[in-house]
């Protein structure tokens, strides 16, 4: 992306030098002769560099160094001070410039010092956006038993080394379209740069344009300071757009002539910008029926959906589901301090038997629930919800679908119970001793239950 420079010399002949040199290492350039107009084109629209002589027919070169840390202090300011006076530039610096050069200097070591001022810059704005981010990706792989999940993968793959810069994903809510998306940046030739997250649906229709592409101090009444935008912070890497389908119109659009041009203004900024961005977009939506109802642009729909990937939900790749397990049990084991878990063979199948209308999402909440509620090393049926229990147990065997008006079981307490009495006998090996144990009951009232059961 081109950074902006600010040049502020009155030596004609210096400033038109530093200017092309500037503009020839591919910088965007602005040179002034004043210090006061210097000072007008900071308030207006802060520089990514600026390049200040100190010594200035208006204005003191020490004053708009103070005045641009204070207002804009993103903006990295590279000093130039006169032949000798290293006080001078001791003073610029305790004040807050990035670097000084000295008169004379070679424009080498001016255009040096302002290409590591500029990424010094960049390298600070994503590192203050990660670190608000409250989540940790450091390990995070899609489970891929299943085979429609393996052929998913494989196609991840080619798509995370092309260099497509739009990428489309589908699936229902929880499916795992943020993993997904991660994976397509790990392994692409961006996998150093940033993935930057935005989840649309969460942002204020007022508040999308400048979340996305930025804005300048003043640019509205809360424009306090200039705000880079993700589009900007993401630059070199991946933006991931979470539930695209709820972005509105004038989001879309603006959007659109991003993905079109790959450039981008902040709010109350007069300059286009370049980043180069791969985005990915992801929704649990019908876009093309939302296209037909006239709720998602028509045009933005087949730029999006150049190349899609569908993540199947979770009831159809229930082969993941004892892997996807595992690996959600020994994060929480560790994570709440428990012993290692496993689950029963009658948990598993219960777990098997749910539809999973939240899909991964919802089976890492329900886990996370049972281990966090029980210090159980074996995870049985009753650590998990009684209604999931229930649903399960009235439910069909997985493949089999149910007789059109067959009567639907509702199985009873009792039944739930006893069905969790022979899961725990089962995990104990028939030894009644350790099952009461494990109940929390005596092996009387054991005895008693199951005789009871066997009676009736």
């Amino acid at each position: 992306m081109s950074k902006h420079v600010l040049v502020i010399d009155d030596e004609r002949l210096l400033r038109d030098s530093l200017a092309g040199a500037l503009a020839d290492d591919g910088f965007e350039v602005t040179a002034v002769a004043t210090g006061t107009e210097g000072l007008a084109r900071i308030r207006g629209e802060p520089p990514d560099v600026v390049v200040l002589d100190l010594v200035l027919g208006d204005v003191d070169g020490l004053e708009i160094l103070g005045h641009t840390v204070r207002e804009a202090p993103e903006t990295k300011t590279l000093v130039i001070t006169a032949h000798g006076s290293i006080d001078t530039a001791v003073r610029a610096m305790k004040l807050g410039a990035y670097d000084f050069v000295r008169k004379p200097f070679e424009l080498e070591e001016v255009l040096a010092s302002v290409r590591n001022a500029a990424r010094t810059g960049t390298l600070e704005h994503q590192v203050q956006y990660l670190a608000r981010r409250d989540r940790d990706h450091a390990g995070v792989s899609p489970v891929a038993r299943s085979a429609a999940m393996r052929r998913l993968l494989d196609e991840a793959s080619l798509v995370a080394a092309s260099p497509v810069p739009v990428v489309l994903l589908v699936g229902e809510s929880g499916s795992g379209k943020q993993v997904l998306a991660r994976l397509l940046h790990d392994r692409s030739a961006s996998s150093a740069g940033p993935f930057v997250e935005l989840n649309c649906s969460a942002i204020p229709e007022n508040l999308v344009e400048s979340e996305l592409f930025g804005h300048e101090r003043g640019a509205f009444s809360d424009a306090r300071e200039r705000k880079l935008g993700l589009v900007e912070v993401a630059d070199g890497g991946t933006l991931f757009l979470d539930e695209i389908g709820d972005l509105g119109p004038s989001a879309q659009a603006k959007l659109l002539k991003f993905l079109e041009q790959r450039t981008f203004r902040r709010l109350g900024a007069t300059a286009e910008r370049r980043v180069s961005t791969r985005v990915i977009a992801a929704t649990h939506r019908d876009l093309a029926g939302m296209v037909r109802e006239r709720r998602f642009r028509e045009d933005l729909y087949y730029r999006l959906n150049a190349l899609t990937l569908r993540i199947p939900p979770l009831r159809e790749r229930l082969d993941d589901l004892e892997p996807l397990a595992a690996a959600f049990l020994d994060e929480y084991s560790r994570a709440y301090g428990r012993r290692w878990r496993a689950l029963s063979p009658e948990t598993l199948g219960i777990l098997q038997q749910h539809a999973w209308p939240g899909n991964v999402r919802e089976l890492r909440s329900v886990l996370s629930r049972a281990t966090l509620m029980s210090d159980a090393e074996i995870l049985l049926p009753a650590h998990l919800p009684g209604e999931l229990v229930a649903a399960a147990l009235a439910s069909p065997a997985p493949g089999r679908a149910r007789a059109p008006g067959a009567p639907v079981h509702i199985p009873s307490l009792e039944e739930i119970e006893l069905a969790h009495i022979r899961a725990v006998l089962a995990v104990c090996s028939g030894n009644r001793t350790q099952a009461a144990q494990h109940l929390g009951i005596t092996r009387q009232t054991l005895a008693k239950k199951i005789g009871a059961a066997e009676e009736g």
